[in-house]
């Protein structure tokens, strides 16, 4: 079963500007989209390449990493 999410995603200027290209092309070529529709393809596309629990694995272990979990649950403070 999979659950649908909400991300929000901040972009520098330059990739900004890369996409917003990337939508007056589009617009161009005839077709209406957003910088926002572009980058949620764009991410879909990319996590679709990838295995979800693999993602999932190792967003875990990088929080683990982070709060310095022991085994025992204890947290160890944070990683400086």
């Amino acid at each position: 079963m999979s659950k649908p999410t909400t991300v929000a995603v901040t972009l520098d200027p330059e990739s900004y500007a890369i996409f917003q290209e990337a939508v007056s092309l589009t617009e161009s070529a005839g077709a209406k989209v957003t910088v926002s529709q572009l980058l949620q393809h764009h991410l879909h596309d990319e996590i679709r390449k990838q295995n979800p629990r693999r993602i999932a694995q190792r967003f875990l272990k990088s929080v683990v990493q982070q709060i310095r979990v022991t085994p025992f649950g204890e947290t160890l403070g944070r990683k400086v």
